[in-house]
């Protein structure tokens, strides 16, 4: 009973942006928990595990803003979810860049450095389009 107070009140703390915490100080099942509620908890959360990188990108795309280096499997559940995540993933890989254009040619424009078959997609997109 001890245990689950002090957890929901770590989760409520992460929440609301209270706390950090450093991962090790809190349980992945707590970790996991806070971001089910709110995606921006990840902010608070210090070298956050995939499984908990993944759940926040469910609740939302914009969590990714708050990702260190998250790798091509999270980066691209973002941009599934909408082609803007990719302007807060620096340095995309190929596939997430593909994925975003092929959802929009616009993605093209939040891309640093876009790949050049990412640019000749985007460059057929609109000539389709049009």
């Amino acid at each position: 009973m001890k245990k689950n107070i002090i957890s929901g009140v770590a989760i409520g703390l992460l929440v609301l942006g209270l706390s950090e915490c450093s991962g090790a100080s809190l349980s992945n099942e707590t970790e996991l928990a806070a971001v089910k509620q709110s995606y921006f908890a990840i902010k608070r959360i210090k070298n956050p595990g995939k499984e908990v990188q993944l759940a926040a990108i469910k609740q939302s795309y914009h969590a990714i803003e708050y990702i260190k280096n998250p790798d091509k499997e999270v980066q691209l559940a973002a941009v599934k979810q909408s082609f803007e995540a990719i302007r807060y993933i620096k340095n995309p890989a190929k596939e997430v860049q593909l994925a975003a254009v092929n959802q929009s040619y616009y993605a093209i424009k939040l891309i640093d450095n876009p790949d050049k078959e990412v640019m000749r997609l985007a460059y057929i997109k609109i000539r389709e389009e049009n």
